[in-house]
C-alpha cells in the first residue's frame, strides 16, 4: 500500500493541469454559449495520449494505468465544462471492446478512436425505460448476415460523431446483447443537443434507428448477455465519475481561497475569519476522504481484483455527493458572486450537480446491482 504518487504518475498529472489550463480553458466561453465541444479537441487529446490512455500500444493506445487515467480525468474536470467525458467515454468503451470483442472487431474500430479520427458512444438509456434492461425497447431482428436495429437510445454523449457505438437491444431470444454498431450510417439520426444546466462540452443527444443494418459478426460478448458487458461498463465509468467529482471539488476549493483571500471586509480580507477557515477547512476535508477511495479503486481495477465493481459501486454513492456538498460550499464562500458567471465557481457547481450527481440517481438500481447488494 502507497499513498504518494510515481515520477510517471505526478508528470501525467502535470501534462494534464498543463493541457486544461492552456488548451480546455480558453475555450470555456465558447463551449458555454455554442452548447457544443470543437471537434478538433479530440485529435488533441489523442496527440498527448488521453484519448485511450488505458489501451494497449499494439492497438495504438498509451498502455497506461487505470490510476493514470484518473489523474487525468481529475485535471481535466477542473475547468468545469464536462470535457472529462470526451476522454472517460472513449477509454471505458474501448476497454469494453478490448476485453470482449473479437480480434478482427478489436483492431478495426480501436485504432482510429486512439488516433483522435472518431469518437466512441455507449447507448443504453431510452426515453421510457431508463437503465431498466427488463425494459429495453430497441429492437435487433436478424435478416440474413446482419441484424436490423429499430429504436430510440436518449442523453447519447457524442451519438452525433462518427465513430463505433456499443448499442444494447433486445434480439431475436428477447435478451439484451450488446452490438457494435457504426453512427451516422443509413437509417441513423440524431436530434439537437440537449440543453444541459452543466457540463456543456459533454453532447448529449437522442439517437433514432430505422432499420440500421449491423453484422452478426458485430456482436460483443456472448450473444444475449448484454448487461454483463453494461454492468462491467459502468463500473469503469463510476470510477471515472467519481475522478471527474474529485477534480471539480478540488477547483472549487481553490477558487474559494483565491476568492476568500481577495475579497476584503472591514476587518481585512474574508480569509481572516475563523467561520470562512472553518468552511475552507472542510472542503479540503471532504476532499480528501474521497480522494483516497478513488486512487484505492483505480488500483483494484487495474489488478482486476474480485471486489473491484463492488467498491466503484459503493464509490458512487459518496464521491459525487461529497463533491457537490463542496462545490455548494464554496458557492456559500462567494455568496451573491457565486450566481454570476464572472466566477467559476458556480459553473463548477452546476457541472458536479447537473452532469454527474442526476447520473447518480438515473443509475442507482444498477448501482445496487454492481455493488452485489441485490441480487
Amino acid at each position: 500500500m502507497r499513498f504518494d504518487l510515481t515520477d510517471e504518475e505526478k508528470m501525467i498529472q502535470k501534462t494534464a493541469r498543463d493541457f486544461t489550463i492552456k488548451v480546455i480553458e480558453p475555450l470555456v466561453e465558447k463551449i458555454e454559449n455554442e452548447n457544443k465541444t470543437p471537434r478538433d479537441l479530440l485529435k488533441k487529446l489523442a496527440d498527448v495520449g488521453f484519448l485511450a490512455l488505458t489501451i494497449p500500444a499494439e492497438y495504438g493506445g498509451s498502455g497506461g494505468s487505470i490510476l493514470a487515467d484518473v489523474l487525468v480525468l481529475e485535471e481535466i474536470a477542473k475547468a468545469g465544462i464536462g470535457m472529462e467525458w470526451l476522454v472517460s467515454a472513449n477509454n471505458s468503451s474501448l476497454e469494453a471492446i478490448l476485453h470482449n470483442g473479437s480480434d478482427a472487431l478489436k483492431m478495426k474500430y480501436i485504432p482510429p478512436v486512439c488516433r483522435g479520427e472518431q469518437c466512441m458512444s455507449v447507448m443504453f438509456t431510452e426515453p421510457d425505460t431508463g437503465s431498466d434492461p427488463a425494459l429495453v425497447k430497441t429492437k435487433a431482428l436478424p435478416a440474413g448476415d446482419n441484424y436490423l436495429l429499430n429504436g430510440q437510445k436518449r442523453f447519447i454523449s457524442w451519438g452525433a460523431w462518427d465513430g463505433p457505438a456499443l448499442v444494447f437491444a433486445k434480439d431475436e431470444t428477447e435478451k439484451v446483447s450488446c452490438f457494435l454498431v457504426e453512427k451516422n450510417g443509413p437509417g441513423y439520426t440524431t436530434d439537437p443537443p440537449w440543453k444541459k444546466v452543466g457540463g456543456h462540452a459533454q453532447e448529449s443527444v437522442d439517437v433514432h434507428f430505422e432499420n440500421v443494418q449491423v453484422p452478426k459478426v458485430n456482436i460483443i460478448g456472448d450473444k444475449g448477455k448484454g448487461f454483463n458487458i453494461l454492468l462491467w461498463w459502468v463500473g469503469c465509468e463510476k470510477i471515472e465519475q467519481a475522478a471527474a467529482a474529485l477534480g471539480m471539488a478540488e477547483a472549487a476549493l481553490e477558487e474559494s481561497i483565491k476568492y476568500s483571500k481577495g475579497r476584503n471586509l472591514k476587518s481585512g480580507p474574508m480569509a481572516n475569519l475563523q467561520g470562512i477557515q472553518w468552511t475552507l477547512a472542510e472542503m479540503q476535508a471532504k476532499i480528501e476522504s474521497i480522494r483516497w477511495l478513488i486512487y484505492k479503486c483505480a488500483c483494484l481495477r487495474q489488478e482486476l481484483a474480485p471486489n473491484w465493481s463492488h467498491m466503484a459501486a459503493l464509490l458512487k454513492t459518496i464521491a459525487i455527493p461529497t463533491a457537490t456538498e463542496v462545490t455548494l460550499m464554496g458557492m456559500r464562500i462567494h455568496a451573491a458572486y457565486g450566481y454570476t458567471k464572472e466566477y467559476k465557481i458556480g459553473r463548477l457547481h452546476q457541472s458536479v450537480l447537473g452532469g454527474l450527481g442526476i447520473l447518480t440517481a438515473i443509475e442507482l438500481n444498477k448501482s445496487i446491482v454492481g455493488a452485489g447488494l441485490v441480487r
